[in-house]
């Protein structure tokens, strides 16, 4: 369950999203491997350890799913990250129920992160391994548009994937000092870029 779930093919729609990469990328800041890479550990440890790895834990930990949605929507400034959100919880949503055997939720609002961690703790996964896996799939969706974005190789996309397991394990150890109040705290240039990239003329993501 846990791999199919994580499976970077996972139909949740994440290859139509950025997270505010491609405006870098049209700004000339990141252009190939070696910036993308930086790219990426920064996103690691800002948006995902403090967003998804934290949201995954306050759920196990038994906090309302539909208060930390609420939460987490909030928390996301820029609009299309926020509609991105959304859209990937849904999909995630129904695959877990449809195909996970997950009982169906009636919570309106939800976050990609949240929907994951349901179907792993209602599997049996412990939560270190479940942080792991879904940053692990999120890292590995991030750099497979990079490799057609901005275009770096796919040889390059492996090199990166295979450095960023020590930014992952080193996301989940920061996310176990975390509590509720730390929920959201993303750099302030990844929500600044994200909100440019609306105003983007052309642009290969939603996001």
């Amino acid at each position: 369950m846990l791999l199919q779930l994580s499976d970077s093919a996972l139909p949740t729609g994440a290859f139509s999203h950025s997270f505010g990469l491609e405006q870098y990328i049209s700004r000339g800041e990141v252009t190939d491997e070696a910036t993308f890479a930086a790219w990426l550990k920064s996103y690691v440890d800002s948006q995902l350890t403090c967003t998804d790895a934290l949201l995954i834990r306050l759920l196990y930990a038994g906090e309302d799913e539909l208060e930390l949605a609420e939460l987490a929507s909030a928390s996301a400034i820029p609009a299309q990250v926020r509609s991105a959100g959304a859209a990937m919880a849904k999909r995630t949503r129904a695959i877990a129920e449809d195909a996970l055997g997950l009982a169906p939720s009636s919570a309106l609002l939800a976050h990609p992160a949240i929907e994951f961690a349901k179907a792993a703790r209602a599997h049996g996964v412990e939560v270190d391994v479940a942080v792991l896996a879904h940053l692990t799939a999120s890292v590995t969706s991030m750099t497979q548009n990079a490799v057609r974005g901005i275009p770096i190789g796919q040889s390059a996309g492996q090199r990166v994937i295979a450095g960023a397991h020590a930014w992952i394990e080193g996301a989940v150890a920061a996310s176990q000092t975390l509590d509720i109040r730390d929920l959201g705290a993303v750099a302030p240039g990844l929500d600044i870029a994200q909100m440019q990239h609306e105003r983007l003329r052309a642009r290969m993501f939603m996001s």
